[in-house]
């Protein structure tokens, strides 16, 4: 863990005010949660005056766990929407940035009456929104969202919004009402990884990790998904994938759906695999809290790979990135005579393609090699030409 102070004791809170999007980067690690259900649901009259948005149905039910927290139904509706001041059971209603969209839609007023909306994981606010609809007759629920939160921003007297984020800037760019980042002291605590790597072939990274660790595995598409899964089985290790549960094309399996359900109640990866694959439906808002000994996330999008980081909560000791470019040679091909089989397998490997996406074959293969500072000895032996890669 880096840094001492909680996001409650770094935040400076007094830069809060209305009219304005009150941006707060919240690096994971630092307690968001905790300072949104705690400190600032104590500073609304009401805790019906607040409300919890969130960017998944994941993060959602992983929220509801917490005691301060509820569901959203018609009878908190008829109370919000009437104005009457509640004096049963107070607790913040958490629901969808989606969902916010569809009781827009529906009440013209809708949110103007909160003394505050909390916006978590509000960078997502803005990329679902880019997002391509499953049903081009459905309609765009994050970008109706969005532009009734800029309306509450530019029109309410009342209603403080803040966007929580530990990747702020895309929400900065993208709001259609002023912003203002709230400053947070630089000794807000976050975790910490102790060792990052960099890979070009995924399929190839988890065939050669060892028995016995536990990962946690990013993909953005489902497909890629069920193929790491097949491939992981065939190496004698276990592996499952969670997606969606919204995803009527591709419905997970009970086994699946088993799965997701105990990492949202435990906090925690089920026992009985030795790889997770997630994609952007636990990016962000789940908490895993037991052991990882791995992550690697398949992508180049520095958003995602801060979000997906963040999934576990506490130091990590490997992080693996993808980086196409990235031509680390594995260790069973250094300082060994390469043949041409060889060769071409440690090309299929490094995974590297022209403009045409035409897999690079050696010749091309080593000079990037030795730009990188590698050291390739060409000979033969029973005139059969071989290379040895040295460091």
């Amino acid at each position: 863990m880096i840094g001492e102070k909680y996001l409650s004791e770094a935040v400076h809170a007094e830069e809060i005010k209305t009219g304005q999007l009150n941006l707060v980067n919240a690096p994971v690690g630092a307690g968001k949660t905790t300072w949104a259900l705690s400190t600032l649901a104590e500073e609304v009259t009401d805790k019906h005056r607040m409300v919890y948005l969130i960017d998944t149905v994941n993060g959602k039910q992983q929220l509801l766990r917490n005691e301060n927290t509820t569901y959203y139904d018609r009878d908190w509706q008829e109370i919000v929407n009437s104005g009457i001041v509640h004096f049963g059971e107070k607790k913040v209603v958490v629901m969808t940035y989606a969902k916010f969209g569809v009781l827009a839609e529906r009440y013209p007023k809708f949110g103007f009456d909160f003394e505050l909306i909390l916006c978590d994981e509000i960078h997502n606010l803005i990329r679902f929104n880019t997002f391509t609809q499953n049903n081009p007759n459905d309609k765009r629920w994050h970008a109706i969202a969005k532009k009734r939160i800029e309306e509450i921003i530019l029109k309410s007297a009342k209603t403080k919004v803040i966007g929580l984020s530990a990747t702020p800037d895309r929400a900065e760019k993208a709001f259609s009402a002023p912003v203002q980042r709230i400053t947070v002291d630089d000794d807000v605590r976050c975790f910490e990884t102790k060792e990052e790597y960099n890979y070009s072939n995924l399929e190839y990274l988890i065939e050669s990790m060892p028995k016995g660790k536990v990962g946690l595995v990013y993909v953005a598409r489902i497909t890629q998904m069920k193929r790491l899964v097949e491939m992981i089985k065939t190496k004698g290790l276990s592996c499952v994938a969670v997606w969606s549960i919204n995803n009527k094309d591709n419905p997970m399996t009970e086994e699946q759906l088993a799965a997701r359900d105990y990492i949202i109640n435990q906090e925690q990866l089920p026992p009985d695999y030795d790889v997770v694959i997630i994609n952007a439906s636990s990016e962000t808002s789940i908490n895993i809290r037991a052991r990882i000994d791995y992550i690697v996330i398949h992508t180049t999008e520095e958003e995602v790979r801060t979000q997906v980081r963040g999934r576990y909560r506490d130091d990590l000791e490997e992080l693996y990135l993808y980086d196409k470019e990235s031509l680390e040679v594995p260790e069973e091909f250094l300082n060994v005579r390469l043949f041409k089989e060889d060769r071409d397998t440690l090309c299929e490997i490094l995974r590297r393609t022209d403009e045409f996406k035409r897999l690079v074959k050696w010749t091309k293969t080593k000079e990037k090699l030795l730009e990188e500072g590698y050291v390739i000895t060409e000979k033969r032996y029973n005139n059969r030409r071989y290379a040895i890669i040295s460091l």
